[in-house]
């Protein structure tokens, strides 16, 4: 029955961030008597990461970091601490453009399963099977496309 009912959780959260993935946005150009090009997608994402998507990562990085140590204790934590961050990034998910690979919906999928699973000690590990495998390909895809944009200045 709780395999039942994380199934139906992933499948939920699927469907929504399917929903809320939108193709890259674009801006006007003055050089171009106002058409509109494309964002370059390192921008996008650090758009992203700055406004609807801060605190995502590193609420991401926690609950990772927690089952590779298999410690429950700080498992419990980060994953009560990542809920809120993993509800925003299902509703305002990083660009499609910066996951060509998709990770981002089966990270959210298995986080979400794993915040939603009432503390049963065994759902919880199973739903975040994989978890810190999917996240490191995620990271190397965003960092990918943060090496793309020249280093923040300093204000």
């Amino acid at each position: 029955m709780k395999r039942i009912a994380l199934v139906v959780a992933g499948t939920a959260v699927v469907g929504v961030v399917a929903c809320t993935h939108t193709a890259a946005p674009k801006a006007a150009s003055p050089g171009h008597g106002g058409t509109r090009v494309p964002v370059s997608c390192a921008r996008q994402y650090r758009a992203w990461e700055a406004g609807p998507g801060k605190g995502i990562i590193p609420a991401l990085n926690a609950v990772a970091g927690a089952e590779i140590s298999r410690d429950s204790r700080a498992l419990t934590v980060a994953l009560k601490a990542a809920k809120p961050a993993v509800a925003r990034g299902a509703r305002s998910p990083v660009p499609a453009c910066a996951d060509p690979g998709g990770y981002w919906d089966v990270l959210m999928m298995h986080v979400n399963a794993a915040v939603t699973s009432e503390n049963s000690a065994s759902s919880t590990r199973a739903a975040l099977e994989g978890v810190p495998k999917i996240k490191a390909q995620l990271t190397a895809e965003l960092k990918s496309v943060v090496s793309r944009l020249p280093p923040r200045r300093s204000r």
